[in-house]
């Protein structure tokens, strides 16, 4: 802490000063007895204060002071991890890195070393390390978008009572396709088992995601968000699946159906088994997840295998949608200049109604990073995407209304008019939009009807 210091020891001589851009005089060393001389001219130090790195287009700079750190005898393996207070040089919102000086690499690393979130605030950082080595935090300098406080207590409260009301939603969607619909066919299938897999996944997050001080009930409970998430994508996929055989191929997939149960609940079984094997392997079960949630850790980019997996399951059911859009719209045969205009609608109610069946809306997350916007699109979308399958899937679909209908006539014959009728199933252009390509309505009778093989 002091200006200058020199330590002379029988072996050896060691000039400690610190040279700072504002310091108006060099750095000067002499030993007479070696009539040895060194000259460094305060010139040299004119940026030494915000020591630069970069690596992949992003820009970090040295925002504490480093500290080294060894023992004697060194230790082969830390049975704990290395705890370091520092104070940053700048009071910043940018991301902050624990890293350490790599003379392997020569450049910072961040291999071991994560940030202790709980208890790391603006003014101070908290790190945690698994070894002995030259320590110091960097700030990120990425050009992504940061979010202020406010915007993240905003989103928290959306995200809250997004996921409260999406788990209503899904709960009188397990009731009603249960009831109302008959559950060997392959279409209620797929939406209960979707139903099951995202809502048990949002109630474990809004139950244990914040549960970090206990790591092994922390780490039980991102396996099983990760399990859950994972086969709700590969059921969302198996709807697209199932879209595309229906209305492009017009082809019945109930003898696939068992295997379709052994792919979806099956597969997050691997990919959760990979995820731990890969932590275990590293740094321990406790990198598995990140210290602010109880979700995967980005540290380790463990993350990036359930941002892999949804990714290439939502491109696959764009693809698949913009063919059934395309299919849907050639069956009306347009004459003239309103039959194109009602091809159109169609194409973008049959977006609206599917999307959040296909879980399409997940792709904002990656791109949370241009803009804020997107994050709250995002944030909003998927919170709810259990009421929205609800609203879309079960209030507007005809056939489970005829049928709640009837159930209350008997149930209340003396209040409620029977004044519904058994609509035709027979397609035909002007109904296909409404009935059967968009909401896949009265699927069951358009099956026994049709010359499906």
């Amino acid at each position: 802490m002091k200006p200058s210091e020199r330590i002379v020891s029988p072996k050896m001589v060691l000039v400690i000063q610190k040279a700072y851009r504002q310091n108006a005089r060099g750095f000067h060393f002499e030993e007479q007895q070696w009539q040895a001389r060194i000259n460094i001219a305060s010139s040299n130090f004119e940026q030494n204060d915000q020591t630069v790195w970069n690596e992949t287009d992003n820009q970090r700079y040295i925002n504490s002071r480093i500290m080294a750190v060894t023992m004697d005898p060194k230790a082969r393996k830390l049975r704990e991890n290395v705890i370091l207070k520092f104070k940053n040089l700048k009071v910043l919102t940018a991301e902050k890195r624990c890293m350490f000086w790599s003379g392997l690499s020569k450049s910072f690393s961040e291999e071991g070393c994560h940030v202790v979130t709980s208890k790391s605030n603006s003014e101070e950082t908290v790190c945690s390390c698994n070894h002995l080595t030259h320590f110091a935090v960097l700030m990120d300098f990425d050009g992504s978008t940061k979010l202020a406080e406010e915007d993240e207590t905003i989103l928290k409260i959306i995200t809250y009572a997004g996921l409260s009301l999406s788990i209503f939603g899904i709960l009188l969607t397990l009731i009603l396709y249960s009831c109302l619909t008959d559950v060997c066919q392959p279409l209620s299938q797929i939406r209960l088992s979707v139903s099951v897999s995202l809502g048990a996944g949002q109630i474990i997050f809004l139950a244990g995601t914040n549960a970090t001080e206990n790591k092994a009930a922390c780490v039980t409970i991102a396996a099983l968000m990760q399990y859950f998430l994972t086969a709700a994508f590969c059921w969302m996929l198996i709807e697209g699946i199932y879209l595309y055989f229906f209305v492009v191929k017009v082809y019945n997939i109930n003898t696939k159906m068992y295997m379709y149960h052994v792919i979806s609940w099956g597969l997050p079984v691997i990919m959760v088994a990979i995820s731990l094997g890969i932590a275990a392997g590293k740094e321990g079960l406790q990198s598995y997840t990140s210290d602010k949630h109880c979700w995967l850790s980005s540290t380790n980019n463990l993350i990036w295998i359930f941002v892999a997996f949804v990714a290439f399951t939502e491109v696959l059911n764009i693809l698949i949608l913009v063919r059934v859009i395309k299919e849907m719209t050639n069956l009306m045969q347009p004459t003239g200049e309103d039959d194109h205009s009602q091809q159109i609608r169609t194409g973008i109610k049959a977006c609206v109604v599917m999307i959040p069946l296909l879980g399409v809306t997940w792709l904002f997350g990656l791109l949370s990073p241009v803009h804020k916007a997107f994050v709250y699109i995002f944030t909003i979308l998927n919170s709810a995407q259990g009421f929205l399958i609800f609203s879309l899937h079960c209030m507007r679909n005809t056939q489970i209304r005829e049928r709640f209908k009837r159930k209350m006539n008997v149930v209340f014959p003396s209040s409620i008019k029977n004044n519904s009728t058994r609509k035709s199933s027979q397609v035909n252009p002007s109904g296909v939009g409404d009935v059967w390509a968009v909401e896949l309505q009265s699927c069951t009778e358009f099956e026994s009807k049709s010359h499906l093989p």
